[in-house]
């Protein structure tokens, strides 16, 4: 595995802004053997049209509607597929990346032969020295899904490889064979906890899910739903947990789980009231 080809495929949908920045950021990726490929959502805006003027030598799969994230993902992983390319790295369009980011995930499925999927360090784009992502947690007890280290410092992360719960779809790479076995991202999902689940199924099926820091990308979170608190991102975020239970979970984990979700539901409540623009403001 000296060189393998890999497809960056990043989705794009009426957030042509961010995904110019991210394919600019991509340009100069130092891994040879990568191609990149834009999959646009069914937008109604102009993203298709600047995406070509802006870079010409992408190749842009034009969807007709929005398929969500596992729909619009999965047929960029089936183009991949199609075309021989031996590993995908789904990449959010509201990123962008350090020149380095693939090497070291590759490096991950080489040294690792049980190494399902792999992820980089994500940091805040408003602030790059803060950890969005540093790792998954999963507790199907407490029903608790989240990022590791989130708000931490950079300088708090150990840069050796470890396993994880879960990636985040945020930057997932994965090889192309294993995600065309297991068919992909779920599209019920729609949108949050396709990538939890994904993570494990795959953890299911014997394999590892490896967190690489010395990979590094940067996330503006959320942008395409209003913010980090917004209220349909916190709405999405429940029902996407909600699935991950009723399809993971055992049946004597539920008791736990109604506990301590409830409270988090409390939790999130306030957050999103606190957080909601006072009628009339701008």
């Amino acid at each position: 595995m000296n060189n393998p080809s890999i497809c960056i495929l990043v989705l794009n949908w009426n957030g042509v802004e961010d995904t110019l920045a991210c394919l600019r950021s991509l340009t100069g990726i130092s891994y040879e053997n990568a191609k990149v490929v834009v999959i646009d959502n069914g937008s109604s805006d102009d993203s298709v049209a600047q995406i070509h003027e802006q870079f010409p030598a992408i190749h842009v799969i034009e969807l007709k509607t929005n398929l969500y994230y596992g729909g619009g993902n999965n047929a960029g992983l089936h183009w991949a597929n199609e075309n021989g390319f031996e590993y995908v790295v789904f990449l959010n369009n509201d990123t962008t990346v350090e020149a380095g980011f693939i090497e070291p995930l590759i490096k991950v499925f080489s040294d690792n032969d049980t190494a399902g999927m792999a992820a980089p360090l994500m940091c805040y784009s408003a602030t790059p020295e803060k950890v969005w992502y540093g790792g998954g947690l999963v507790n199907l007890w407490t029903g608790s899904i989240a990022h590791k280290s989130i708000r931490a410092s950079i300088d708090t992360i150990d840069l050796e490889p470890k396993v994880t719960d879960y990636i985040s779809g945020c930057c997932l790479m994965i090889p192309t064979a294993l995600a065309i076995q297991f068919e992909g991202f779920d599209i019920d999902f729609q949108m949050y906890g396709e990538d939890v689940d994904l993570s494990l199924r795959v953890r299911k099926a014997g394999y590892r899910l490896f967190f690489a820091p010395e990979s590094k990308i940067f996330h503006r979170v959320s942008a395409s739903l209003g913010g980090e608190f917004a209220g349909s991102k916190i709405k999405r975020k429940l029902r996407g947990f909600f699935q991950i239970y009723t399809r993971h979970a055992a049946w004597y984990q539920w008791i736990t789980i109604i506990i301590s979700q409830s409270l988090l539901g409390l939790k999130y409540l306030l957050i999103y009231f606190l957080n909601k623009p006072v009628s009339g403001t701008k």
